[in-house]
């Protein structure tokens, strides 16, 4: 068992100028995702850590992207009206919503990386001493 596990960490660590390569055992489309996604970040961003929260994404990412063509589908059928398209709706938001959680958690969306305008000059406003450096007057 931990010689798997080595194996496996060994396959997420090798890597093309800083960005891994998929690990063994993913499917043609979480291997696209797994790209897409490691294409999009800077060189060298992930690491070990990274790469399990990046296998998890590749998985919902998957899931949410064949739940969203077998919509398509039944819209396509005109089969979109009934409990079971909507259960699949439903399915669908909670990938998708699963998706973008763990895309912020790498923090692999714009939004995630960037300090929203009115966090500026609060964080200028901020107190210099943190909470522990604060002495109780004698």
């Amino acid at each position: 068992m931990a010689a798997n596990l080595e194996l496996r960490s060994q396959s997420c660590l090798s890597s093309r100028q800083g960005r891994p390569e998929p690990p063994t055992g993913l499917d043609s489309l979480e291997q696209r995702i797994w790209r897409d996604v490691v294409d999009a970040l800077p060189a060298h961003w992930l690491d070990p850590a990274g790469q399990l929260i990046l296998r998890r994404l590749v998985a919902q990412a998957a899931i949410s992207e064949r739940r969203e063509a077998r919509l398509r589908q039944l819209r396509a059928q005109d089969q979109d009206g009934g409990e079971d398209a909507d259960a699949l709706a439903a399915l669908h938001g909670v990938s998708a919503k699963t998706v973008a959680y763990l895309l912020g958690q790498l923090r692999a969306t714009p939004r995630s990386r960037i300090v929203p305008r009115a966090a500026g000059p609060q964080f200028e406003q901020a107190p210099k001493l943190r909470p522990w450096e604060i002495k109780a007057r004698a």
